[in-house]
């Protein structure tokens, strides 16, 4: 449930950023190009999230990994991180070429 309510938070802080950049991005070129790098990065950690909690992970039936070295049970509960992953990537495309445009 943390992991849930940590996508969404990511996810509506991504929503205001892209609101404002949306605004702003039309008469600079520069908010522009720093909201794209902003939102490139943010996207690239939201991955490496995924990747880390989800993809290498190997579950069983319940849809539980453990691990025997640091003694932790992981739920498939981290594919949640794909989404933020990939709506930062979108905004970070869409600012990008915006920036690249003008």
């Amino acid at each position: 449930m943390g992991e849930l309510l940590a996508a969404v938070g990511i996810g509506a802080c991504a929503w205001l950023a892209w609101r404002f950049l949306a605004t702003t991005a039309g008469r600079r070129r520069g908010v522009a190009a720093a909201g794209a790098g902003a939102c490139l990065l943010l996207s690239a950690f939201c991955f490496w999230l995924w990747y880390d909690l989800y993809l290498i992970r190997d579950f069983n039936e319940l849809g539980r990994d453990y691990d025997p070295v640091d003694q932790v049970v992981y739920t498939d509960s981290g594919f949640v991180w794909i989404v933020p992953a990939l709506l930062l990537l979108a905004a970070g495309a869409w600012l990008a070429w915006r920036a690249r445009r003008r």
